[in-house]
């Protein structure tokens, strides 16, 4: 399983095969799905990655801005770091979680939201990176999905995110996303209560698609509340899993 799947259709084989029997470990116990960079940091730690290992992250830039939150794009962003090989990731995941700055109150959320439900990252960047953040802020019962690995190599993005909410949704008592952009859109869509992280971009490219949503909420570590969405702070997140989620009540 050290192949980056070339098709949309292997992809979600590989995804099921992984995801799924951690889906049904958590069959009736509530569920976090928590995006990871721009959401419980500022900062792009794949950008940083890809800096260290000395290539240009304008390119994968560039690639999304051409085609979109799409899985061509995805398979390119993905191939470009699997390609750097483990001895990169080994040595450069530490090394840039080392010096992440973490939005004030997320490590307690995360600490929080691990006793009260099951938790997981669920991130479209390098899982090493979350991992090693983890271990650096002794977060424990936290666990990180995503498929930037040469070990275990899938693409993932919007539609994966999906696919995972999708199968968590399908078996938890209650499912809780939180994201910041775009390409958390049908996680947050997928989950009883919906979460915006206000990132540097306003998440002008989530926003719109989110209006509907019957249990949309927002964090505001930096830039400006969205008018008439009820806001909370990090530290109240868990919370969540007590309220009754309209979705689930129709």
């Amino acid at each position: 399983m050290n192949e980056l799947p070339l098709t949309t259709e292997a992809n979600a084989q590989r995804i099921h095969a992984i995801v799924a029997p951690i889906a049904t470990a958590c069959a009736g116990q509530p569920v976090f799905l928590v995006d990871g960079d721009r959401t419980l940091t500022a900062e792009d730690t794949s950008r940083t990655f890809l800096k260290r290992a000395g290539l240009d992250p304008m390119e994968i830039k560039t690639r999304f801005e051409r085609e979109g939150y799409v899985f061509s794009a995805f398979h390119f962003h993905a191939r470009r770091h699997v390609e750097l090989g483990e001895a990169a990731f080994a040595q450069l995941a530490p090394e840039v979680a080392q010096k992440v700055v973490l939005h004030p109150g997320a490590p307690d959320f995360l600490r929080t939201a691990a006793k009260r439900a099951r938790t997981f990252i669920v991130t479209a960047g390098i899982p090493r990176i979350w991992e090693a953040l983890l271990s650096r802020e002794g977060i424990k019962g936290v666990t990180v999905i995503g498929g930037v690995d040469p070990r275990t190599p899938y693409v993932f993005g919007r539609g994966e995110k999906a696919q995972v909410a999708r199968l968590f949704r399908q078996r938890a008592s209650m499912l809780v996303g939180v994201g910041d952009s775009d390409v958390d859109t049908g996680l947050l869509l997928l989950s009883n209560h919906a979460v915006v992280v206000v990132n540097h971009r306003q998440n002008e490219d989530l926003m719109p698609h989110l209006g509907d949503h019957p249990s949309l909420w927002q964090v505001v570590p930096q830039g400006s509340a969205h008018p008439g969405v009820p806001e909370l702070d990090f530290l109240s997140l868990p919370t969540l899993i007590d309220r009754p989620s309209p979705a689930a009540s129709k």
